[in-house]
């Protein structure tokens, strides 16, 4: 009988170190704990801890890949170059990628967490991957596909964590699911589409007249 009080004391004393209202009652009581720390006081819950680390090398992903597609668009914009429709995709993708890094952050912050800009991306990039200043308009296509594909495989993995954690953080997994997830997969069928297209008309006619028409294609439809 007394192994099982004594089993139920350290049971309530786990579980309410876990509140804010226990930190508060002991550091504001008559003789004040833990030198006057509310810890718990946090907008913490559900499985945030073990998901933060991936949620900010998430974010640092979307923000190189922002990076990289920024320098896409500034290389086919050149007077070399002189691809506006390139220019216009690659700056389109580069602004939704910083956008998405951004809103990501402000949800981390908004579960009680703190962004890690220093938490490198979990996807890794080819060994031979080219140079931007190096690629022709159909090697940026199956680049930028490729590292849109990255990311989604990322946000998939970390959709089926929040989920199957022992938590169970369905709220990461809606995050994820809402505001990566769908855009994401349109991303991916676009650029699939793009460089599929751009190859076939590359082998029936010209390649210059080709890059040419479908970059005006890319002007007009973006």
């Amino acid at each position: 009988k007394m192994l099982f009080f004594g089993a139920l004391s350290v049971l309530f004393l786990t579980v309410s170190a876990e509140y804010c209202y226990t930190d508060v009652e002991s550091a504001c009581g008559t003789n004040p704990k833990n030198g006057g720390l509310i810890s718990n006081c946090n907008a913490k819950y559900g499985a945030i801890d073990a998901l933060q680390a991936d949620l900010q090398a998430f974010a640092n992903a979307n923000i190189e890949t922002s990076f990289e597609f920024l320098l896409m668009s500034t290389h086919f914009g050149n007077y070399e170059a002189n691809r506006e429709g390139f220019k216009g995709l690659y700056r389109k993708l580069s602004d939704k990628s910083w956008e998405e890094a951004i809103d990501l952050m402000k949800y981390i912050a908004q579960r009680g967490g703190k962004m890690d800009l220093n938490q490198l991306p979990r996807s890794k990039k080819p060994i031979k991957d080219s140079k931007v200043l190096e690629l022709t308009e159909l090697n940026s296509l199956a680049k930028a596909l490729d590292s849109q594909k990255q990311l989604a495989d990322e946000a998939l993995r970390i959709h089926a964590q929040a989920q199957h954690h022992t938590k169970q953080d369905a709220a990461v997994a809606h995050y994820i699911e809402e505001h990566f997830m769908e855009s994401l997969s349109e991303r991916v069928r676009q650029l699939a589409g793009y460089s599929n297209d751009l190859k076939n008309m590359l082998e029936e006619r010209d390649a210059s007249v080709s890059v040419f028409l479908f970059d005006e294609y890319l002007k007009k439809t973006l």
